[in-house]
């Protein structure tokens, strides 16, 4: 097995985490919350959780959701699912209410794990989303715990595991579907990417070929599990080349450098904002005692570089495609995020859908080379589908330009987005939220600049004719209705909000124009939330 070019027929994971815990043995391969399971632990423990799915009545093609933070459980789970061919759908932990219903709805789970920490959630349920649970499995056990009626029945993780019996294993192939993952919604409701065996494999294998992931690295993210890279591009390449990989809880700068001299980490996980929150940080002792080689995925920073004596590693992906364009270590152009993957054609188009000729900036359109490399199309949505699609091109509504050399030079996003925290945020859910208040006639989520290239949210409404309502109460009121990360900082209450022709908001305008004198400040009136 070449892990590096792995054939479509292999990009199974049965068979991989089989010979995976062969091969490695006693090797150490996942570390989480201070304890190490090894290849051939993990094989076990999977193939053990494997058979409760079956035992539970869980079937190839069945739906089981994952509630879970960073935890050992989140890659026994998912693990899991893939040896009896059911697809897993990982959800913010961050969601409950609408947000939490509708991915379930949506992908229409019939079973749940789900923390202890997290069943709180389970309460701000519809009755019919926990009547349609099968089961729900709780990390943790159930002890002291008020759950909801509705859920089949209730059991506890260890009550999932079944030590004895046989091979839980069933056949799967490479264009069977794995996972559903819900990228944000822009424009309307968040989008459940459908996922086959081969795409999950596609990105792991170029993540491999980007940083030269051996057998010696050990691999270190204090990303979120539920996200793509700290799964596909992280506890997936390790087990693909017999790597180490340790998963934070989450990302703290204060302790960063000295989680991964302990671990003895050669490879990082970060994204775009961690690199400038880390220099902002007082030197330290572990600023250079750690083995750190590469930082995946960010942009090119010499100080960053010179001060940490690590290569910041630049590449380009996204949900729907995986990782696409990368640049060999050796290859590397400071600014460019690399060529095209030999797996794909890709092009730079105007607003027409023409090419256009190198060193002009427009929209990256893809398409892949190999069948089942990138998403089936988005769950429940035909019409976004096909809107995805123009010309067999698949359009991905980022800008770059391409230099003569056939690199690409990332210069912004053409959808509307909003990031804040290491998280795309869903401007129309917020919107949703705040429209619901009686007292709102319309209004627009925004991105406002933030410290170290992030975003901070910016509301701005328009009342009803009679509608009364303070910044303050709003934040109130959205308390529960929205997770924290999705609150709004600045607040802005105008007459009338600006539309196109076709009664559309005008968001470029309230970009441009920026925050009025008369925009509310959550953070600076000690409102905080989020």
């Amino acid at each position: 097995m070449n892990p590096y070019r792995l054939p479509l027929q292999d990009r199974v994971l049965g068979p991989i985490l089989r010979d995976a815990g062969k091969t490695h043995g006693d090797r150490p391969y996942l570390t989480v919350d201070g304890e190490t399971w090894s290849f051939a632990r993990t094989d076990h423990v999977v193939r053990s959780v494997a058979r409760g799915l079956r035992a539970n009545g869980t079937a190839k093609g069945d739906t089981v959701a994952l509630l879970l933070p960073n935890c050992a459980e989140f890659v026994f789970a998912w693990y899991a699912s893939c040896l009896v061919g059911a697809i897993w759908v990982p959800v913010n932990p961050a969601f409950d209410g609408e947000l939490l219903d509708y991915a379930l709805t949506d992908s229409g789970s019939r079973a749940l794990v789900v923390h202890r920490d997290l069943a709180k959630a389970l309460a701000t349920l519809p009755p019919a989303t926990l009547r349609g649970l099968a089961w729900v499995a709780v990390v943790g056990g159930r002890d002291g715990l008020t759950l909801p009626e509705g859920p089949g029945r209730y059991l506890d993780w260890d009550a999932l595991r079944v030590e004895h019996g046989p091979d839980p294993e069933v056949p799967c192939a490479y264009t069977d579907v794995q996972c559903v993952m819900y990228t944000s919604g822009t424009t309307g409701r968040a989008k459940g990417v459908v996922m086959p065996n081969g795409h999950f494999f596609a990105s792991t294998g170029v993540f491999l070929r980007a940083l030269e992931l051996h057998r010696d690295d050990v691999l270190y993210t204090p990303l979120p599990l539920f996200h793509g890279l700290a799964s596909r591009l992280g506890v997936l390449p390790a087990l693909m080349v017999g790597a180490h990989v340790h998963v934070a809880p989450k990302f703290h700068a204060s302790t960063f450098w000295r989680e991964v001299t302990e671990c003895g980490a050669t490879v990082g996980h970060t994204i775009f904002t961690i690199p400038p929150i880390l220099k902002g940080q007082p030197p330290g002792p572990h600023d250079r005692a750690h083995r750190l080689r590469a930082m995946y995925n960010a942009s090119f920073d010499a100080e960053f570089e010179q001060r940490f004596g690590v290569t910041l590693v630049e590449a380009y992906g996204m949900t729907e495609t995986g990782l696409t364009i990368y640049s060999a270590p050796a290859e590397r152009v400071p600014g460019s995020c690399g060529r095209i993957d030999d797996d794909w054609e890709a092009a730079i188009v105007d607003e027409q859908g023409l090419a256009l000729p190198d060193g002009e900036t427009g929209e990256i359109v893809m398409r892949p080379k190999l069948a089942s490399i990138m998403m089936r199309g988005y769950l429940n949505k035909p019409a976004e589908t096909l809107a995805a699609w123009g010309d067999l091109w698949f359009h991905t509504g980022d800008y770059a330009k391409r230099d003569a050399d056939g690199r690409f030079w990332f210069t912004g996003r053409k959808k509307e987005r909003i990031r804040r925290r290491g998280e795309n945020i869903s401007a129309w859910e917020i919107e949703r939220a705040v429209s619901d208040h009686p007292a709102v006639r319309d209004c627009a989520a925004v991105a406002h600049p933030a410290r170290a290239g992030e975003d901070d949210i910016r509301i701005v409404l328009s009342l009803q004719p009679d509608g009364r309502l303070e910044p303050a109460e709003l934040i109130a009121w959205l308390a529960g209705r929205l997770p924290a990360f999705m609150v709004p900082r600045y607040v802005e209450i105008v007459d009338e909000l600006p539309y196109t022709a076709t009664a559309k908001v005008e968001k470029f305008r309230l970009v441009s124009e920026g925050l009025t004198p008369g925009a509310w400040d959550r953070e600076a009136q000690g409102a905080s939330r989020g």
